[in-house]
């Protein structure tokens, strides 16, 4: 697609029941870390953002999911942290979207609204952002092929007017441009482990 964008963990986002493992591995756990404070900690969602910036171009990456309840996506990088739980988790809100493996299928997530997604789990997930194009691509990846699993994007079809996922897409999405946004990650159970490629 394009050239791997190199994503590192922020450990001053890290919620404290977040374990790093160096800036590529994370794994929720049950015992709270000791970490410093600092403003831009998750403290009602186990989730950490990535270091890097995206604001123009298209940026690819990848994200191996080890176990566990999983989310991968983007976040405004103005997005408070201290947000309710209700509020804070990625795709709940109109500043962050995810692709979340919830042990049973996947589901893309915007704004509150879900779109349930019939796939095969894949270990490896993909994600493929386009600023100009305003969209954000999730793809399952095996044996170097990809399968694309949803694509967010404004679509001025008559689906959108039926479907309330997409509906909600068509409203609010391209606003998420108008932002700097950061890779974030959201570990939904105990046991959830993931690695950055």
């Amino acid at each position: 697609l394009t050239v791997a964008f190199i994503i590192d963990l922020d450990s001053d986002t890290a919620d404290k029941f977040i374990q790093l493992f160096g800036t590529k591995g994370a794994k929720r756990v049950l015992c709270p870390i000791p970490y410093p404070e600092s403003p831009t900690r998750f403290i009602n969602c186990e989730q950490v953002l990535g270091l890097n910036l995206m604001n123009r171009g298209n940026y690819y990456w990848e994200v191996e999911l080890i176990d566990g309840w999983v989310s991968i996506g983007v976040i405004a990088e103005d997005f408070d942290p201290r947000e309710a739980y209700s509020h804070g988790r990625l795709g709940r809100n109109d500043s962050s979207c995810c692709l979340q493996w919830n042990g049973q299928n996947y589901v893309a997530w915007f704004g509150g609204f879900e779109c349930p997604i019939q796939q095969p789990f894949f270990h490896t997930i993909g994600v493929f952002l386009e600023y100009s194009e305003k969209a954000l691509t999730f793809y399952g990846v095996k044996d170097s092929k990809m399968t694309c699993l949803q694509q967010l994007k404004v679509s001025p079809s008559a689906k959108g007017k039926l479907d309330p996922f997409q509906n909600k897409i068509n409203r609010q999405f391209a606003s998420l441009f108008s932002c700097k946004l950061k890779p974030a990650f959201f570990l939904e159970s105990v046991d959830a482990h993931l690695q950055i490629g």
